[in-house]
């Protein structure tokens, strides 16, 4: 069913070193076209489910945004760790009529929703692998067509690949977003600690009697002991 050259050039452009400046979106993007192509189906989605992440989903055609959506609230609820085929569509519109009515709008007749997984260990001292399942790749098809167990391990295994960068380029925006906020939550601390010794010496009294100094202009004025803080210090607010 599947392309093989076009497999080979996939498996290999995921393979290589990421460009520079690639995001995670862009990466997901790249994936869902080349599998569209690559099995000749009408669009492909795939969403990635990340614990205490929101969902990330990329569709290959936008036309299909809110049939991606109709599917994964109806047939796509169902639980991610097995393969759901749809291989007639508008046979399961009593089940699912919104999303059976939306794949009637482009045609589409069968949907293979196939998760895939991430291996973690079962435990510290564990040598054996368990699998995770992090999110599903959905394929639309205009043919009432059943996808083998070739295909469908084709193209988990070409999602497996693609994710190694996806994974790693999130946890890295992760790790930066979270250094940002340290980053920021040091220079606050810093600010105020300077504004209260600047209000302690102003004032002849504690360090903690200037921080009340300090907060009690912050709510009489609405505003943020940061911004008070930094008035003091880089503007010579009295206070």
């Amino acid at each position: 069913m599947h392309d093989d050259a076009l497999y080979l050039c996939a498996l290999t452009h995921f393979a290589s070193p990421p460009r520079e400046g690639n995001s995670a979106t862009q990466t997901l993007h790249e994936l869902v076209c080349f599998i569209a192509d690559i099995f000749e189906t009408a669009a492909a989605s795939i969403t990635v489910a990340l614990p205490d992440q929101p969902d990330i989903t990329s569709v290959s055609s936008p036309e299909f945004d809110r049939c991606e959506r109709e599917f994964r609230i109806g047939p796509g609820r169902l639980p991610r760790l097995d393969s759901v085929q749809i291989t007639d569509v508008p046979s399961a519109a009593y089940a699912w009529p919104a999303f059976a009515a939306q794949a009637s709008h482009l045609g589409v007749k069968a949907v293979a929703a196939l998760p895939f997984y991430r291996e973690a260990r079962i435990s510290s001292g564990s040598a054996s692998p368990a699998r995770t399942s992090i999110g599903i790749l959905t394929v639309f098809s205009h043919e009432m067509i059943i996808w083998d167990d070739d295909d469908v391990s084709a193209a988990q295994a070409l999602t497996t690949v693609a994710m190694g960068f996806i994974l790693m380029s999130l946890e890295l925006h992760e790790r930066e977003r979270e250094s940002t906020q340290l980053q920021h939550a040091l220079e606050t601390r810093i600010v105020v600690e300077q504004a209260k010794g600047i209000i302690s010496k102003d004032h002849n009294t504690t360090i903690d009697s200037a921080y009340q100094l300090i907060r009690r202009r912050a709510r009489s004025h609405n505003a943020t002991v940061l911004s008070v803080a930094r008035a003091i210090v880089e503007l010579g607010l009295k206070v």
